[in-house]
């Protein structure tokens, strides 16, 4: 019996210590904050945790009712002044959108390589743009037969602190 016991406490005692050495997977996080006027906005906290090419993304309610989901990446980086390069996105049913932002000493100092995929319409007059607190692409979505018109954004903007990205859109 007690060599069952001693086995038994042996195996609980690794995994124990299995789990107390595993990195943590919920050291960052997305937070949804009160959506703006037709749109979306949520806070990634934790962003600096994230390795290369992990991502973190937070499933909402597109404008139409259906579910979309909006993320971001830390890619590689190849900005001279060195940063954090994030592929910022959101993916939609009918609608996905997405670019690269460089982030150094907690402003953004460069923005890059857009994508924009409308299934059923097309786009127009795409711009993307940056200020040192933010990048954000615009577009002109428009319907097949272009009855209907629509602005949308994707927005990624640093907060002041250096582990959170507030993504915003529009879609």
């Amino acid at each position: 019996m007690t060599k069952k016991l001693k086995k038994a406490l042996a195996v609980i005692l690794a995994l124990c210590t299995l789990f107390a050495m595993a990195p943590s997977v919920l050291a960052a996080e997305c937070q949804s904050a009160e959506p703006p006027a037709q749109g979306g906005q949520i806070v990634f906290s934790g962003v600096s945790r994230l390795g290369l090419h992990e991502t973190l993304s937070y499933t909402v309610t597109a404008a139409d009712g259906s579910e979309a989901v909006v993320g971001i990446e830390r890619t590689d980086t190849y900005a001279r002044a060195g940063g954090t390069s994030w592929r910022v996105w959101y993916k939609g049913i009918n609608t996905s959108a997405e670019f690269y932002m460089t982030v150094t000493n907690n402003k953004v100092t460069s923005v890059s390589n857009y994508s924009i995929t409308i299934i059923g319409g097309s786009y127009e007059d795409a711009s993307l743009d940056k200020t040192p607190t933010y990048g954000i692409l615009t577009f002109t979505a428009k319907s097949l037969a272009g009855i209907i018109t629509t602005t949308c954004w994707l927005k990624g903007e640093v907060t002041g602190e250096d582990d959170e990205i507030n993504v915003t859109w529009q879609m």
